[in-house]
């Protein structure tokens, strides 16, 4: 079986939507998938992350500067983060696969909709797994995976759907690296000894820093590890501030954070998919709402 990968990372973004992509294509290629992935190079980040693996990378043509994406009353909430519209999305994604159709395609990826996926479908044949959080926009899936929980996962997307998916739905979906299976589980402590702060890749608004000053304020005086990526665009001022602290640390680029996890007695972290690493690893924890989707 031959699954492709359309999905996107960025600075504005972050980096969780190609995460949880790289650890279901981990998974799929375990099973005897070939993977293959369809990325637009918004800026550095994603090239960063994709740097070290041995698939292939169909990356398509970078937006054009200074384009201005055409107006369209019915665009998702999130359609800038594309950089392109969604017909030439479409047509570069379709081009990109023509010679190595796929049997499935997984589009994990905020700024597409039902238009996207129906345009794609009927140019390549193929399937598509559609993994989504927000249900904010119409949606076309064959298979429709939404690792959150919810009540009523129908209900929440009720109205969305162009035909009736295979559902996914809820925390026993969730795409954690295969490195959660055997990882080493949080021992509880009576006090609070260390504490670990990971804001995601990308690091908005520089959450990092300001979690370990508001540590500091609050009269903890443990060691502190804070957890950031290459591709983290506040990096300078971070590795300042923990520098200036001689009980913090700051460690980067892990390839899973299951032992960074374990390791430390309370975990500072956004939402989105790190929120179930941290369930899994079992360690007590303060969620950060840093995007709008992290609040539902």
């Amino acid at each position: 079986m031959r699954v492709a990968f359309r999905v996107d990372a960025s600075s504005t973004m972050g980096t969780g939507h190609l995460k949880r992509c790289l650890s279901l294509a981990e998974a799929l290629q375990g099973q005897g998938a070939e993977v293959l992935w369809v990325v637009r190079p918004l800026d550095d980040v994603a090239a960063r992350l994709l740097a070290a693996t041995t698939w292939p990378v169909c990356w398509l043509p970078p937006p054009a500067a200074g384009a201005e994406i055409p107006a369209d009353s019915d665009a998702p909430p999130c359609a800038a983060w594309a950089q392109v519209a969604w017909p030439q999305d479409a047509s570069d994604t379709a081009q990109a696969l023509a010679g190595c159709v796929p049997d499935w395609l997984v589009v994990d990826h905020y700024a597409l909709d039902a238009r996207w996926h129906g345009a794609v479908r009927t140019a390549l044949g193929c399937r598509l797994l559609v993994i989504d959080d927000t249900a904010d926009r119409p949606l076309d899936a064959d298979v429709l995976l939404d690792q959150n929980w919810h009540a009523d996962h129908r209900a929440k997307y009720a109205g969305h759907l162009q035909r009736e998916p295979l559902w996914l739905m809820g925390p026993r979906f969730a795409l954690l690296a295969p490195a959660y299976l055997t990882a080493p589980r949080y021992c509880f402590r009576a006090t609070v000894e260390s504490i670990g702060i990971f804001m995601g890749g990308t690091d908005p608004g520089g959450a990092s820093a300001k979690a370990l000053h508001s540590c500091r304020a609050s009269d903890f005086l443990g060691l502190v590890e804070v957890v950031s990526t290459s591709a983290n665009p506040a990096l300078p001022a971070l590795r300042a501030a923990c520098e200036a602290d001689p009980h913090a640390t700051l460690t980067l680029d892990l390839p899973d954070l299951a032992a960074f996890l374990a390791r430390h007695d309370l975990q500072i972290g956004a939402g989105g998919g790190a929120t179930w690493e941290r369930c899994c690893v079992g360690v007590p924890s303060i969620g950060v709402v840093l995007a709008d989707n992290q609040a539902v």
